[in-house]
């Protein structure tokens, strides 16, 4: 990464995938990076940011005919005011300021949200596995323990599952979910759509201090023990508002797996990506902003698909919730009959398939299936024909 005008190096510039930001990467102090992502998004946009440069977005096809020598165009900003970011200091107390005003940045009464649901597993290059579901999310004050949440499923489809199946992996699971049904939340929800809600880090921090966004949580603060290195990656304008991105990680430098942005106005967190485990796993998660207060705009997880003994990176689970403007008013409350058991499988043929629901669905339409996963996927037969198969009779 270089500078258009004098060709010296770009320091630390961010790289993602435009529709998939989990694929991400940072740049060194020579400008230099690597950036790894499966080969079915090659026909995918690659955005690069650096503060003092204009973003660039470039097909992730084009990057290899640039002989790894990409030009960034200087940026001039001309602002009423200027916010510098000093040294680690300030960024850890930025991100202090942020934990300490979720309480009011984010949901303090009941809301429903219309949300898209979407997984998808891989195999090595190859994918294996498509669940898309409609559903309603009624959740309560984040101030409140989540105990009330409730999920409501519209509609449901499925391809049919490619990998490899280990019968032995199928009976651990439904043990979970049996201990789960008999201990009620002590292993948290084996129902993966509302496990994915609920890797909204946000939900229930503002009452409990120890988990990741709590005050006195380790994830961002750091401890004598394992300290938190951060990194100053870069800012946005949007509109009158500057959102600053900061790395964090265990490791110094922080390599850009895990980042927070955070808006200067009200120190909310609007947008941010944790990376676990070696990168096995990744949460992200996209917030707006409705009269004042912060709801998901997106949630996405990443994580070790458990389907065989041959566990390993290759084969992922992919699942991602997109979700409407929230609602406030006049709710019409999801009844406990009607809502989505905290262990239950949905995966099942327990469900008709709809096909006049999914062709007016409105949030499938703004978020269409990448061709690449539609070409792995219908080797055999097309994904209607699919669909049609592994719905309820």
């Amino acid at each position: 990464m270089t500078d258009k005008e004098d060709s010296s190096p770009v320091q630390f510039a961010y790289l993602y995938l435009k529709n998939y930001p989990d694929f991400s990467a940072l740049a060194d102090e020579r400008g230099e990076f690597k950036f790894f992502f499966p080969s079915q998004f090659m026909d995918e946009i690659v955005v690069i940011s650096s503060i003092g440069y204009q973003k660039l977005e470039l097909p992730v096809s084009s990057l290899s005919k640039t002989g790894n020598i990409i030009g960034l165009q200087r940026q001039l900003l001309s602002l009423n005011e200027v916010t510098v970011m000093p040294e680690d200091h300030s960024m850890e107390e930025m991100i202090s300021h942020a934990i300490d005003n979720i309480p009011k940045n984010y949901p303090d009464k009941r809301h429903q949200l219309k949300g898209f649901y979407r997984k998808v597993s891989t195999n090595y290059e190859e994918f294996t596995k498509l669940v898309e579901a409609a559903v309603v999310v009624e959740d309560v004050s984040y101030l409140k323990e989540g105990s009330a949440l409730r999920v409501k499923l519209e509609s449901l489809r499925q391809s049919d599952e490619l990998g490899e199946v280990d019968s032995t992996m199928t009976i651990l699971k439904q043990r979970i979910r049996e201990q789960i049904k008999s201990t009620g939340s002590a292993l948290g929800p084996s129902n993966e759509i509302i496990g994915t809600y609920q890797h909204n880090g946000f939900r229930g921090d503002a009452y409990n201090s120890k988990t990741w966004f709590g005050k006195d949580g380790d994830r961002f603060m750091g401890i004598p023990e394992l300290p938190t290195y951060r990194r100053f990656m870069g800012e946005e304008i949007i509109g009158n508002d500057t959102i600053y991105q900061i790395a964090i990680s265990t490791k110094d430098p922080p390599n850009g797996s895990s980042y927070l942005k955070i808006n200067s106005r009200n120190h909310a967190i609007v947008e941010y990506q944790i990376g676990y485990l070696s990168g096995e796993y990744q949460t992200f998660a996209k917030f707006r902003e409705v009269d004042g207060v912060y709801y998901p705009e997106m949630i996405s997880i990443k994580e070790l698909r458990l389907i065989n003994r041959d566990v390993g990176t290759h084969q992922m689970d992919i699942s991602t919730f997109w979700f409407d403007m929230p609602m406030t008013e006049d709710l019409k409350k999801i009844r406990a009959k009607d809502a989505l058991g905290r262990d239950e499988e949905v995966e099942f043929n327990d469900y008709e398939l709809d096909s006049s629901f999914w062709k007016a669905y409105d949030l499938i339409k703004k978020h269409p299936l990448d061709s690449a996963i539609i070409r792995s996927l219908e080797k055999n037969k097309s994904l209607e024909q699919q669909f049609k198969r592994n719905a309820k009779d």
